[in-house]
């Protein structure tokens, strides 16, 4: 099987390690792969390092010029016609509406939804201005994966494709073998990781924070691990609210530094948004067995299930005061929430399980291509 991947981005994010996960899986049973993408980034760092071809999309990004458009598409076509795969795989709001609508599923295409673009909570004119478009775009493919049953009820309800085009394939991480539990400390460390830009809104985090009583404060420190447009704004906030000392800002981290210090530093991981598809920082935070704190949008409800966490109505900055400082106080709660995030992580997320279901995917529309023509 000869699969070429399209994605918007190359930058560090979840939807790029999604596809550097299939990408791996893939190439290890034999079969070929590449990635196009805009260049530059983690992901066409980790194509060569795993000897993946890349080809690089200068035109590709979150944009409406239509030069830029038409010169992206233009571009893809080459690689398709180079490559000739047996099947293209699109995933990012731009790259899957470009990729299918140049396409055509004139080879059998398959598009992933890292989340809608029309999600609630995203900007009021994306909102109406990308619907259509997938609907459109949903003619142009053979199977949709949404990364979420909340994703794929919401595409069921505005009708954006047929529903046996819609299926659901759940993000998978690497479950750590042997997790040594973590020791009583005196100060925990409260972990927040994601781009520093909508939808993600660390600063509230801050705020919340900052609400605790004086004595709690004391009691916990804020790591926020991340790069991005508003990285200036959180700088200065914490500069202008003299918490230097209180809260650690790390700029751009590697994947796998993060992943050591969520393994051996953090006590809890919180994670504010204003809309996500389905995030792989909570899940690797349940791995390492650290409970969690989120925003109740998008898949999130469904990972931190049987109580992994705490869930909290997004935009609500009282029952995030209440929830950090529900778990500042008690430990007992917190392994408990821990080693039940653990468990489902392991038995539900794994990336061996996601890649198994992804690749069902791929080999159920090549069957049928085939014998129906």
């Amino acid at each position: 099987m000869k699969v070429l991947y399209f994605i918007t981005k190359s930058e560090q994010g979840g939807a790029q390690t999604h596809v550097a996960q299939l990408a791996t899986y893939l190439t290890s049973r034999g079969h070929e792969v590449t990635i196009m993408s805009a260049p530059g980034g983690w992901l066409e760092q980790q194509a060569k390092k795993n000897n993946v071809k890349f080809y690089p999309n200068a035109f590709l990004g979150n944009t409406a010029n239509p030069f830029r458009l038409l010169r992206s598409s233009s571009e893809f076509l080459k690689a398709v016609k180079e490559f000739q795969p047996d099947l293209v795989a699109c995933h990012s709001t731009i790259a899957g509406l470009l990729g299918r609508f140049t396409l055509r599923n004139r080879i059998p295409t398959v598009f992933t939804a890292h989340g809608w673009a029309f999600t609630q909570g995203a900007p009021f004119y994306r909102r109406l201005f990308i619907k259509p478009l997938e609907k459109l775009a949903g003619l142009f493919c053979e199977k949709i994966i949404c990364v979420s049953q909340n994703d794929l009820q919401l595409a069921q309800r505005l009708k954006i494709a047929p529903s046996n085009k819609l299926t659901v394939v759940y993000n998978g991480i690497d479950i750590p073998t042997l997790i040594p539990k973590k020791q009583s400390k005196d100060i925990l460390d409260i972990f927040f990781v994601g781009r520093i830009a909508l939808p993600k809104e660390p600063i509230k985090l801050i705020r919340a924070y900052l609400q605790l009583p004086k004595e709690l404060q004391q009691r916990a420190r804020l790591t926020i691990i991340g790069t991005g447009p508003q990285e200036g704004k959180l700088y200065d906030f914490v500069k202008k609210n003299s918490i230097q000392n209180k809260v650690t800002l790390t700029g751009s981290t590697p994947r796998k530094k993060v992943l050591e210090l969520l393994d051996k530093q953090a006590d809890l991981f919180v994670l504010i948004s204003n809309w996500e598809g389905f995030p792989y920082t909570i899940l690797e935070a349940m791995s390492f067995g650290i409970p969690v704190i989120a925003s109740d949008i998008g898949g999130v409800r469904e990972a931190l299930q049987n109580k992994a966490g705490i869930l909290i109505p997004k935009g609500n900055l009282d029952k995030l005061v209440n929830a950090l400082s529900t778990l500042i106080q008690n430990r007992e709660l917190r392994e408990q929430m821990g080693e039940a995030g653990k468990k489902i992580a392991e038995q539900d997320f794994s990336v061996q399980i996601m890649c198994d279901k992804t690749m069902k995917v791929y080999e159920s529309i090549l069957f049928h291509k085939t014998h129906d023509s």
